[in-house]
């Protein structure tokens, strides 16, 4: 609900609304200082001249929030710039790559097919290799199997 009533509620007063209220209080509690003076009107000043000074307040402080809120619109603007920008140049570059990859995609499917003769010509010595699998770790694998604990959980010593 807050940030609806900061974005939305007090995003849409224009600038200078603030700067007019703060002036306005202070005219407003400069002629209650006046008639604060005149017995008539001297109640009605001491009403009216704190309402007014609070108003001064809340206008000048209001005023430096829209400052505040012009500098970020800004950034973000820019920085939406900055980022436009940017993707231009990741279009332009992807298309770069894709054309290049259309290029050289003989070579690259070349490379892959190596890859795979190579792989084939030495599978029989990669299987050989993997088959060998340590005594310890069948030991171990037969022993998480029987959940009986490890060799230096239960003392054996081998």
């Amino acid at each position: 609900m807050f940030e609806f009533f900061v974005h939305y509620a007090l995003g849409n007063i224009p600038d200078w609304l603030w700067p007019a209220l703060a002036g306005g209080a202070f005219v407003i509690w400069f002629f209650a200082g006046v008639i604060s003076h005149l017995p008539q009107f001297a109640l009605y000043a001491k009403l009216i001249k704190p309402l007014a000074f609070i108003a001064m307040l809340t206008g000048v402080f209001m005023y430096g929030g829209a400052g505040v809120i012009a500098v970020y619109k800004a950034d973000v603007i820019e920085a939406q710039h900055k980022a436009d920008i940017a993707d231009e140049k990741a279009k332009a570059a992807n298309q770069a790559l894709s054309v290049a990859v259309a290029n050289n995609k003989h070579l690259i499917e070349g490379r892959a097919y190596g890859v795979r003769v190579i792989i084939q010509k030495d599978k029989e010595k990669i299987d050989r290799d993997c088959a060998k699998i340590n005594t310890d770790a069948w030991e171990d694998y037969n022993r998480a199997i029987k959940n009986s604990g490890s060799k230096i959980l239960t003392g054996d010593k081998k």
